[in-house]
């Protein structure tokens, strides 16, 4: 199997792990919404040895996009804060920007290393397979459905301003 294509598979699966890694800290006993495991941490850590670069492209996607929905709680109180090691819980406040700029942290991460790492067009079909998975991944989870319709404002915006930019 070509490495590209290898590269590409492992970033698909890590994205996939990644929606739900944050999660971990429930079988882990931290806390549901450790610091640790709801930030970008998981994917910086793949980020120590240039091979692993395709999984902290794949997890940093994924994880970028369950803070993006965690960040949509029905009341940020109690098991929805996010809680520090020996410290505690965070603040509503403080717990909505946390996982606001973990996740887009954690997007921007995996962007920035999708065109590094991978030639146009397989970028290109992995963006296709990340956003399917991602959009079904959103459709059904608690908080999935602001966060759709921020992206899809989003594109929405981005095509007009490159729409305008032909004219």
């Amino acid at each position: 199997m070509p490495p590209a294509l290898i590269a590409a598979l492992v970033t698909f699966v890590a994205f996939l792990v990644g929606l739900t890694l944050p999660d971990l800290d429930l079988r882990l006993w931290l806390g549901h919404r450790s610091a640790l495991t709801h930030s970008i941490v998981p994917a910086c850590a793949l980020l120590a040895r240039r091979r692993w670069h395709p999984a902290a492209c794949g997890v940093g996607a994924g994880t970028g996009l369950h803070l993006a929905a965690d960040t949509f709680p029905n009341r940020m109180i109690g098991y929805a804060t996010v809680k520090l090691p020996l410290v505690g819980a965070l603040s509503a406040g403080a717990s909505y920007w946390w996982l606001a700029l973990n996740a887009l942290a954690a997007l921007a991460m995996a962007a920035w290393l999708a065109r590094r790492l991978h030639a146009p067009a397989t970028a290109a079909l992995l963006t296709l397979a990340v956003a399917v998975a991602g959009v079904g991944y959103l459709w059904r989870t608690d908080g999935g459905w602001p966060v759709l319709a921020l992206a899809a404002a989003a594109l929405w915006r981005w095509r007009a301003r490159r729409a305008s930019l032909r004219a």
